[in-house]
């Protein structure tokens, strides 16, 4: 099991500059059209890190239920390791994720389409398959009310 967990831990998550930020709900969408969860988080942030195991199974079974996800954290480049760790700390190496070098918040929140949304971490938005935002947690986000959203999408 450790020698799996290491080879995870060395496969570098990817680090993708802010214009890319537009292409986030796709790249967790992949090739066919179908809901998608992004996760913003960071591990500096203490709710990120608190939130994490109560939302671990609903992230976790995300592509079980049809939809995508990706966790995405906003954390500097320099920290992708520490952003690798946290995700193995929580049991999280399943779930795609990415790094987003965000030095500049403003197009991202543009990406996310969430009037409401000024960075505060963490924050889950919830798309249905054609990428229409359909669903916000600004902060931490229920389990129930996040299986609830991705239910209504994925029948």
């Amino acid at each position: 099991m450790s020698a799996i967990l290491a080879a995870l831990l060395t496969a570098a998550m990817p680090v993708l500059p802010v214009s890319q930020a537009p292409k986030l709900v796709s790249q967790a969408a992949g090739k066919q059209p179908r809901p998608v969860v992004l996760h913003f988080w960071a591990t500096w942030c203490v709710a990120c890190r608190q939130e994490f195991p109560s939302l671990r199974q609903q992230l976790l079974q995300l592509p079980d239920r049809g939809a995508g996800v990706l966790l995405v954290s906003i954390d500097r480049p320099e920290q992708r390791a520490a952003a690798q760790e946290m995700l193995a700390q929580y049991e999280l190496l399943a779930v795609p994720a990415v790094l987003l070098d965000a030095p500049n918040p403003d197009p991202v929140l543009r990406a996310v389409g969430e009037p409401r949304w000024d960075g505060t971490l963490p924050a889950t938005f919830v798309f249905d398959a054609g990428g229409k935002l359909r669903k916000s947690f600004i902060g931490r986000a229920s389990p129930a009310a996040l299986e609830a959203a991705v239910r209504s999408l994925t029948r």
